[in-house]
This record gives structure tokens, C-alpha cells and sequence, in this order.
């Protein structure tokens, strides 16, 4: 040790980059330090606007976002684990859109208000999960919906008929109108598409930024979205923007160009908690 000792008394360059090295070693442990003070402070408050908002019920329907990963990593699962007072009833369906479809929004609206009823393939959950729902109890429906309406050309709006449950549009403002009348006490939450990319032998050759499919780009759907959303007054979450996702990220968030990881679903879980903490917290609402 004494060597050492005066090895540095003989190079005092050296003892100034030790000291140096030790000072950001200090300054790295206080800033984590700090920083996971601030992260159980969060959590703390998060827990007592929770609490103080009493039980949430939210109604999801939606495309294979929502439908894929039903385990303890998909998102329903996740915002529940982010929010201990919510319960999701999700009923999203794969491969469904908003505009009229054999199981997309349209007709699940019409299902949901007993206009007419979907013959549910067995493997469709959203038909179980339906039937426990007493819609009179649900506080938020989420709609998300715009990936496939997007990937089949969908066109995106009518302008000579804004209820044209063949557009994008039409479908959301169509569906919106008769699921208000099944659940009257519900607030309604629009959620953008997410972005997408296109792949081809391992390669991505597009993204939905700029693609178009012949109905627009997934952005352009992502603003329709928007649209309607701001016409009706209600909550708009973009979750197209909000997540960051792009060609130098994809491949964290994306596990085949279009469902998201999990490292995705819970980026998605956590945006969705912090946009209800925050209307909580801003409302002062509660159900006390």
C-alpha cells in the first residue's frame, strides 16, 4: 500500500484522476439515489389519487393490441398493476378495425346495445368477458382501433356523410352515438393507432410514417383519431407520438413491425395510467 501510496505522491496526475473517478462515482450513487426518491414519491402520490378516485371500471375494445398478450405482461394486465383501483374488461378482438367488420367496432357497438349479435369464434375472449360487464358500473370505454382500418385502405372519412360506418371515421362517430345510449354514465377515451413498420426478408422497408396503403398513412389515421376525438370533447391519447417508436428504436418496441414487446406494453400500460392519474388529479374527482 505504501508503494502505491507513493506511486501517486510521485504522479499526481494520477491521484488527481483518482479523485476525480471517485467524485462522479459519488455523484452517480446521489443521483440515483435522489432519482429513486423521486420514483417512490411518484408511486406514493400515484397510489393516493388512486385511492381517493375509488374503483374504475373501463371497458376496451380495440384490435390485437389489446388482444394478443392477455397474460400477466399485456396491457389490460399492466394497468392494472400500474393502477390497483382499475379494472379492465378487455374485449378487443385480433384482426378487427373500427370500420365495419365482422367483429370490429361497428359491430361490436351494435352487439354491446342488443341491436344485433355477433356469432363469436371460439377462441375470441371478448365474448366471455362481455358477459361480465354490467355496463351501468363502467366508468371509461377506451376505443382503439386504426392499425388494420389502416392496413386495409380504409377510407378514412366521408364528407358527404360523417357517420359512414364504411370510413374510419364514420365508424368511430356511428359507434360512439350508440354505445353512449348502452352506457350512459361512461366517458369515452379515443386511442391513436400505434406505429408500425413494414418488414421484408428481415429488412424494414417502410414505416407508417410515411406508407401508404391507399386510405393514408398510419399517422394520418392517428389524426383522425384526434379528430373526432377533439369534435366530441373527449380525452384523445396519442399513443402513435407518445411512445417514441421509430426505425432507430423498432426492434425494442416491435416484436414483428406491428405488435409491440413487452418492454412495449408496458410503455403503453404506463402512458395510459399517467393520462388517468393526471385527469384524476386535475378534476378533483373522486367517488366518495
Amino acid at each position: 500500500m505504501r508503494k502505491e501510496t507513493e506511486n501517486l505522491q510521485k504522479n499526481p496526475l494520477i491521484g488527481r484522476l483518482c479523485m476525480v473517478l471517485i467524485l462522479l462515482a459519488g455523484a452517480a450513487v446521489c443521483v440515483s439515489a435522489v432519482l429513486g426518491i423521486h420514483r417512490i414519491a411518484g408511486e406514493q402520490k400515484k397510489k393516493q389519487i388512486a385511492a381517493r378516485r375509488g374503483d374504475v371500471e373501463i371497458l376496451v375494445l380495440g384490435d390485437s393490441i389489446w388482444d394478443l398478450e392477455r397474460g400477466d405482461t399485456g396491457i389490460a394486465a399492466l394497468l392494472e398493476k400500474e393502477l390497483d383501483n382499475v379494472t379492465v374488461y378487455n374485449c378487443a378482438v385480433k384482426g378487427s378495425r373500427a370500420a365495419k367488420d365482422e367483429y370490429g367496432l361497428c359491430a361490436m357497438a351494435e352487439h354491446i346495445a342488443g341491436k344485433s349479435r355477433i356469432d363469436f369464434p371460439g377462441d375470441v375472449q371478448a365474448a366471455e368477458v362481455l358477459e361480465k360487464i354490467d355496463l351501468s358500473n363502467v366508468d371509461y370505454i377506451f376505443i382503439s382501433y386504426g392499425l388494420n382500418d389502416y392496413f386495409g385502405a380504409v377510407k378514412r372519412k366521408n364528407p358527404d356523410d360523417c357517420y359512414d360506418i364504411t370510413t374510419y371515421e364514420g365508424a368511430l362517430c356511428s359507434s360512439i352515438e350508440l354505445l353512449r345510449e348502452s352506457c350512459p354514465g361512461a366517458e369515452f377515451v379515443i386511442l391513436s393507432p400505434t406505429y408500425c413498420q413494414g418488414y421484408s426478408y428481415g429488412q424494414v422497408i417502410h414505416e407508417s410514417t410515411s406508407h401508404d396503403y391507399g386510405g393514408g398513412t398510419g399517422a394520418d389515421y392517428a389524426a383522425s383519431a384526434r379528430r373526432i376525438a377533439e369534435a366530441y370533447e373527449y380525452p384523445y391519447i396519442d399513443l402513435y407520438g407518445e411512445l417514441g417508436i421509430s426505425i432507430h428504436n423498432g426492434a425494442e418496441y416491435l416484436e414483428d413491425a406491428t405488435h409491440l414487446t413487452e418492454k412495449g406494453r408496458k410503455a403503453y400500460a404506463g402512458i395510459l395510467a399517467a393520462h388517468l392519474v393526471r385527469q384524476w388529479q386535475e378534476s378533483g374527482s373522486t367517488n366518495a
